[in-house]
């Protein structure tokens, strides 16, 4: 299985390798058990969804309606995104480095990976999978505050060139984006993509110590994104998010 999985894999980042702008996205060819096993996910998710999180993001998702019984294609989402938001997505092959990854949200582009996740893997994934590309940034992309903040990230990246002012970026949109708590209601509701891909983070969020949302903690926070997250900062709500986001970059 490991080797067939690998093999598939590759062959995914070969074809985003070989993409070009303005070329249409690569059609991937998922396996019946890649779609039972994206099924499976986005279920639990779904269902974790109503309770936990934001309501942007509810809203969200009533817009970019994913398809349930297999893995969309990029070029199923990206249409739906650019209709919304004007954001497009674009193959990945992996991890892409941090100031063009960030960068390209300035241009509303957005780099998405289009292999799954592993098996052995299903409940939290330690790269980013298709599962969390759409489920997560997708989703968050079809609203519009959300998407302005990725573009301002975006915007912050092209002109950053200190090392350290890169890293504190990261930093900041990690725990914004990424692994993003608000209250609403006077309860935590996830907002960040890598938790609302992710059904171990979601139910272990009672046990997460949460801090309140100060990027000047945030920047010295050290993380792991390998395993779940045992420190999360919470905003007072979506709004509160953006702003202290706006004032970090106002300074960066």
């Amino acid at each position: 299985m490991t080797d067939e999985y690998e093999r598939q894999k590759a062959n995914r980042q070969q074809m985003a390798r070989e993409w070009r702008p303005g070329e249409p996205l690569p059609a991937i060819e998922y396996t019946e058990e890649e779609d039972i096993l994206w099924e499976t996910v986005t279920a639990k998710l779904s269902s974790l969804h109503r309770e936990m999180a934001c309501a942007n993001y509810r809203r969200a998702a009533k817009a970019v309606v994913l398809e349930r019984q297999r893995v969309p294609q990029l070029a199923e989402v990206t249409p739906v995104l650019t209709g919304l938001t004007g954001f497009r997505l674009q193959p990945a092959e992996g991890t892409v480095p941090a100031k063009r990854f960030l960068g390209a949200f300035a241009d509303s582009g957005f780099y998405a990976t289009q292999y799954m996740r592993r098996p052995e893997s299903l409940y939290h994934s330690p790269e980013p999978d298709v599962i969390h590309e759409l489920v997560g940034h997708a989703v968050m992309l079809g609203d519009p505050v959300f998407a302005d903040l990725y573009r301002r990230f975006g915007q912050a990246a092209q002109e950053v060139s200190a090392p350290g002012a890169l890293r504190d970026l990261i930093q900041v949109f990690w725990f914004a984006m990424e692994t993003g708590v608000v209250y609403e209601g006077g309860r935590p509701r996830v907002c960040g993509a890598a938790l609302l891909s992710s059904v171990a983070e979601m139910e272990s969020l009672e046990q997460v110590e949460l801090r309140p949302f100060d990027t000047a903690d945030i920047v010295a926070q050290d993380f792991d994104d390998t395993d779940c997250m045992p420190v999360l900062f919470a905003a007072e709500s979506v709004d509160h998010l953006v702003a202290e986001v706006q004032r970090f970059l106002t300074r960066l």
